[in-house]
């Protein structure tokens, strides 16, 4: 069991490193555009809400609603457990 808790600590430091690394320096992939990076415009936050609003409320609803029903069955079920005596 020791080893598994190791191998797990071990592997999870290491994804942290590696995504931490890269939300710090700047991805490959920039390098390979050169000047096609200055072309890019970046969207002002209403856009980015508006964008992530209707993933989120569109194309992700029955997901949503299954976390939603997946939570409230999950509590009430933690209420149930909680009231018994």
């Amino acid at each position: 069991m020791k080893y598994m808790e190791l191998l797990g600590s071990v592997s999870t430091l290491v994804l942290a490193i590696v995504i931490l690394y890269s939300f710090a320096t700047s991805p490959p992939v920039y390098k390979q555009w050169n000047d096609a990076t200055s072309r890019l415009i970046a969207p002002s936050a209403l856009e980015s809400g508006k964008v992530i609003s209707i993933y989120i409320w569109e194309d992700l609803f029955p997901a949503v609603v299954a976390l939603v029903i997946a939570l409230l069955a999950f509590v009430m079920a933690l209420v149930v457990l909680l009231r018994r005596e």
